[in-house]
Formats: structure tokens, C-alpha cells, sequence
């Protein structure tokens, strides 16, 4: 079995995955345009190819639900975490509107995407 030098792996990131195929981009309406943007499931399976043990993980954790640590910022909540690829940390940040259904989901996926892209992921 082959070894491979993890920092020739992360290398390799951008050529792979900094272009995503168009037809696997989302859209959102923001600001009067809409933004075209490698959903959190994409992002999750570019993870997955480079690295299948990568991991995430919340920089603090809230001490009454053990969960990670949300505050609040206005009227947006704010979810600062970690991934690891290849044994590289990088931090991400993950936020939206407070109003939200399901904002524990949504800060987890936009965290991974934040972070992902100092990978290289999704970047053009």
C-alpha cells in the first residue's frame, strides 16, 4: 500500500475541487441577485474524496445542552468550529438569521462550507 504525504494531498484540493460541476450548485435569492453557491452535501462528498476520515468538530460547547456553543449576534446566530483533512485543522465560521426552522443545521453546513473553502473547496 502506497503512503501518500498529506501536504501533497491538500496540495492536490484546489485542482480537484475548487471548480464544482454546475449542475450540482445551488441558488439563493440575496440582495436582489441570486447567489450561486456547492451546498453542504456537495462540499460533504468533496470531503469525503479527499479525505474519507475527515472530521468536524464546534470550537466551544454550550455547558446546559453539551451541544455546540450558537450565540447571538443581532439577529443572526453564530456557530465558530473545526475540520480536519489529512490531519490539517482549519476553523470556519457558520451563521444565519435567528428566525430560521432548523438553525442548528444550517450553522453545522455553513461552517463545513466556510472552512472547506481554505481547502480549496469550491472556491471558483
Amino acid at each position: 500500500m502506497a503512503t501518500h504525504n498529506p501536504s501533497d494531498l491538500l496540495a492536490a484540493v484546489p485542482g480537484r475541487h475548487a471548480q464544482p460541476d454546475p449542475k450540482t450548485l445551488a441558488t439563493v435569492p440575496k440582495g436582489g441577485v441570486n447567489l450561486v453557491y456547492m451546498g453542504h452535501a456537495e462540499v460533504t462528498l468533496a470531503l469525503i474524496d479527499i479525505d474519507p476520515l475527515w472530521t468536524w468538530e464546534p470550537l466551544a460547547y454550550d455547558p446546559t445542552t453539551g451541544g455546540p456553543l450558537i450565540s447571538t449576534q443581532g439577529n443572526r446566530l453564530v456557530m465558530w468550529g473545526r475540520i480536519t483533512v489529512h490531519g490539517k485543522s482549519i476553523i470556519g465560521v457558520g451563521t444565519c438569521e435567528a428566525r430560521k426552522g432548523e438553525p442548528e443545521k444550517e450553522l453545522v453546513g455553513d461552517m463545513i462550507r466556510n472552512a472547506a473553502m481554505r481547502f480549496g473547496i469550491g472556491t471558483k
